[in-house]
């Protein structure tokens, strides 16, 4: 019993490590979709930047002023 417990709380823990939390700027439509693990950023400026760029952690905890 005590083993399926430990097995349930890791799937748990790697589910809520590889979930991300979407988020869009106004600065033309950048998204960008952050987890404890990684980050995407979908550039989409009006007059800038555009594609995509994926960190890992633990560069992925800046803002996104730091990656322009």
């Amino acid at each position: 019993m005590k083993k399926k417990l430990i097995i349930v709380f890791a799937v748990i823990a790697v589910v809520l490590l590889l979930i991300p939390v979407k988020k869009v700027y106004e600065d033309g439509g950048t998204q960008t979709h952050t987890s404890l693990t990684y980050k995407v950023i979908i550039w989409k400026q009006i007059d800038g930047k555009t594609g995509t760029e994926f960190y890992i952690f633990p560069n992925n905890f800046h803002r996104l002023d730091h990656y322009e």
